[in-house]
């Protein structure tokens, strides 16, 4: 069962992005080794503000309801190295729903968009960040 509705933060994040130009996903886990999606364009990218924590509990991707895993979120501060995926633009919304059911499944992230600073210059990029309060967060 979802913390929260994750429906209306994929149509938020959607709206956002907008559709006009290729979509960008900021990925600094699983993302980097399967992404699982097509992408036309992959980049090193580091962003600022936001660390990468092993301090989130799955009971989804490792682990089960009784006996969760520990998985990386993003939480404040500190910097973090990752890789951007261009998307274009004709498959961005597929490809948001598909990131939402794999990543979204319980609601415990919030969905931003990051300025991610690359070699080429800098890109807007969807992300998920823990919530600060969410309880799935070690130590909360």
């Amino acid at each position: 069962m979802p913390i929260r509705d994750p429906a209306p933060m994929l149509e938020r994040a959607l709206d956002e992005w907008g559709g006009r130009d290729d979509l960008w996903v900021f990925g600094y886990g699983s993302l980097i080794w399967r992404p699982d999606f097509d992408y036309v364009e992959r980049r090193d990218a580091m962003v600022h503000g936001w660390h990468r924590a092993l301090k989130m509990w799955s009971r989804v991707n490792r682990g089960t309801p009784e006996r969760p895993g520990l998985v990386f979120g993003m939480l404040s501060g500190g910097c973090c190295k990752g890789v951007i995926f261009r998307v274009d633009k004709a498959h961005g919304r597929e490809v948001m729903i598909n990131l939402w059911q794999r990543e979204m499944v319980l609601g415990v992230y919030d969905p931003r968009w990051l300025d991610c600073r690359t070699a080429q210059g800098s890109v807007r990029a969807s992300h998920s960040r823990c919530r600060a309060k969410a309880r799935a967060i070690r130590g909360y």
